[in-house]
This record gives structure tokens, sequence and C-alpha cells, in this order.
């Protein structure tokens, strides 16, 4: 005989039990544990850990009660549910900063544009610490010409400042210089990445304008 046949009798064997005695059966609850079939007029004790599944008194489903979830189950839910949430939040950012660029540029000649001020400003800086690296290396070299004097007798006092002051004033350009260097290549990495996005938007802009003529016309 079909199992389905089976829970379809107990159900009305149970119904009718219940109905003798003046009980009211709406539901049998079913389970399988250790392969074993459990009913009961209410979930078993010892269908706790396992899925039941509640059933009208003509043996048809009425639903499904889900086991209960372990420890190991649950933390995989909340780490699955953590990942989507920061799916979620990625893709909201990236929307934000789309349309914050789209809010600023209108073309990728305006980003270009602006990539060509950002630059100008950093090589402003690095011409001027080359110029005063030079003037310093300079003075160095004064400085270097006056101590030869004084190769058999110890350099005065203000000739050690000199020198001390020629470094450190150097040392301060060549530090500038490397700054408004590094600043250089962020600037240009931000822009690329600006312009490979616009260039994308604008890509996936124009093939959505294509589906949609398509689809007017009747594809």
């Amino acid at each position: 005989m079909a199992p389905s046949r089976i829970l379809r009798l107990a159900a009305a064997a149970l119904a009718a039990a219940l109905l003798c005695q003046g009980a009211a059966a709406q539901y049998l609850y079913v389970c399988t544990v250790n392969g074993h079939t459990i009913t009961g007029q209410l979930p078993p004790l010892e269908c706790k850990n396992v899925e039941v599944r509640e059933l009208n008194t003509d043996g048809t489903t009425h639903k499904i009660i889900a086991a209960p979830r372990n420890a190991e189950q649950i933390k995989r839910d909340r780490q699955a549910e953590e990942e989507r949430m920061r799916q979620e939040e990625a893709q909201r950012a990236e929307a934000r900063k789309d349309r914050a660029l789209l809010e600023t540029y209108s073309s990728v000649d305006e980003i270009e544009a602006a990539r060509k001020r950002a630059l100008a400003g950093q090589q402003m800086l690095v011409d001027r610490a080359d110029s005063r690296i030079a003037q310093y290396k300079k003075e160095k070299k004064r400085l270097d010409d006056e101590a030869e004097f004084y190769v058999k007798h110890e350099m005065p006092r203000k000739l050690k400042d000199a020198y001390a002051t020629n470094q450190t004033l150097t040392e301060q350009q060549e530090k500038a210089r490397a700054d408004a260097m590094a600043n250089m290549t962020r600037i240009n990495k931000s822009f690329d990445e600006d312009h490979q996005r616009f260039e994308e938007i604008e890509r996936a802009a124009r093939e959505a304008e294509e589906a949609r003529r398509r689809a007017a016309d009747g594809g």
C-alpha cells in the first residue's frame, strides 16, 4: 500500500477515534524518525528535531513545519545574510558614486579637463620644489668651497649651522616633491577610474536605448 494511502487511513482512523471520544480532531501531525513514522494529535515530542507534516483529517497536507535549525545552520544563515547585506550596500555605494559622477561630468572630455587642472596644481609644487632644491645645491657648493679652508682646522660654528640648515631645507623640499608626485599618481588613478566608469555607463545607456528601439520596432 502506498505511504500516502497509509497516512490518509491513519488520519481518518485517528479522527474517527477522537470523534467517538467526543473530541474534534482537526489535524494529524506526522514525522519520520530513524525510518519510523510517528503520528499524534499534537506534534509528538519525538519529532522535535525533524520536519513535521500537519495533515488534514482526510490525509492531505495542510502545512509543513520545518525542523529547527542547529547552531551550524544558524551560523551559515547569519553569514549568508551578512554577505547579502554587504553586497547590497556595495551596490548602493556604487549607485551613489555613479550618480555623483554623472552630476559632476557630462562627458569624458570634461573628466580629462579636470584631470589636467588637478595635475597642474601638483606639477606647480614639483617645479617649485625642484627650483628650491637646485638653489640649495648651489648654496651647499658654496659651503663646500668655504669648508676647504678648514681642512686642517675645525669649522666655525656658523658654518656648521649653515650646513645643517641647508640639509634640513633640502630634505623638506625633497619630501614636498615626493608628496606631490604621489598625489599625481593618485589623481591619475582616480581619473582613470572615473573615465572608465563614465564610458561603461554611456555604453550601457546606448545598449539599453538600442534594446528599447528594437522592442518598439517589434524585435
